[in-house]
């Protein structure tokens, strides 16, 4: 079994902690592992969540550096054999895509594990003032995040226009009532969410650079993929909902309903790192907790009080 804790997990740990304490709260987390038989990774989405907010004028730094001490303490695994750290990680979606749909790693993966450097290096001996030598990579990384939710914000944007005429209007729903209907109707149905599914193997076949075409194979893996991965692709209701009700604030990709662009991610990472049936995923998202449910995998999602209590903490 992996355990997946989510960016807030991280924050909340190492919250009402000194620097000094984040060393043995990991080491206490890693045994009870051990006791419980159990295993955890390294999460790139989360990592460079908590890395975005080391900017030297963000005012969560400090707490957001503790988190990061914490993830990377907790994650890496040492070899008293061989004296050397290792570990899994659990890469994001478009690391994911390219491999569930042809097992190949595709061009990102190097980058990404950069990610894993940049995390040692910025927490070396848990010493704050390292963020200072690499704010160039820390701008870098927040713009990444920013571009991966825009994939998702354009593809929502064009099915906007497309509605309107070639106008863009995110109150379209609001003002068509037929439409909106129509709109919370499919996504009651799942028809949304198989929508979105095709859009995501659409996305594998792009970043390849392979052509895709509507195959009875293609049609056998898609179901799967969808199956497989279904809570993290039912995620996205959070966004189509707002859509639907015409919610402004909707517009400007920072607003933080986009962060669950990012959950979504971090969800594919544990669910394809670990398979559905041998995970446990860490979260205060009530939505994520819905969606597990939905799928019979309740016992495989836990909120903070409920991991602290399972590690005796």
């Amino acid at each position: 079994m992996k355990y997946f804790l989510d960016t807030n997990i991280y924050r909340n740990l190492s919250r009402d902690i000194s620097l000094h304490e984040v060393q043995p709260l990991a080491e206490k987390i890693q045994n009870q592992e051990l006791k419980l038989g159990v295993t955890s990774g390294f999460p790139i989405v989360v990592a460079m969540e908590l890395i975005q907010h080391l900017e030297k004028t963000d005012p969560e730094r400090e707490e957001c550096f503790k988190a990061l001490c914490l993830l990377f303490d907790h994650s890496k695994k040492y070899n008293a054999k061989k004296n050397t750290f290792h570990g899994a990680f659990f890469p994001p979606l478009n690391v994911i895509l390219p491999k569930y749909f042809f097992n190949e790693n595709g061009p990102f993966l190097d980058a990404y594990k950069i990610i894993i450097q940049l995390t040692k290096a910025l927490t070396e001996n848990h010493d704050i003032n390292n963020i200072y030598q690499f704010q160039n990579e820390i701008k870098a990384v927040r713009e990444q995040n920013i571009f991966e939710k825009k994939e998702l914000y354009d593809n929502i944007i064009d099915y906007l226009k497309n509605l309107n005429g070639g106008v863009l209007d995110w109150q379209y729903f609001s003002k068509n009532k037929t439409d909106r209907k129509s709109w919370f109707r499919e996504m009651q149905t799942g028809k949304s969410f198989a929508f979105l599914a095709e859009g995501l193997m659409i996305r594998a076949y792009g970043i390849m650079n392979k052509k895709y075409e509507r195959t009875d194979e293609n049609y056998a893996l898609f179901y799967k993929f969808h199956n497989d991965f279904f809570p993290a692709i039912a995620m996205t209701s959070i966004i189509l909902e707002q859509i639907g009700h015409g919610t402004i604030a909707i517009s400007n990709v920072s607003d933080h309903r986009w962060n669950t662009v990012l959950d979504i991610s971090m969800m594919f990472g544990a669910i394809f790192n670990s398979q559905r049936d041998n995970i446990v995923f860490v979260t205060e998202e009530k939505k994520m907790h819905m969606f597990f449910k939905m799928n019979n995998m309740q016992d495989q999602i836990l909120k903070l009080d409920e991991f602290q209590k399972r590690f005796s903490m």
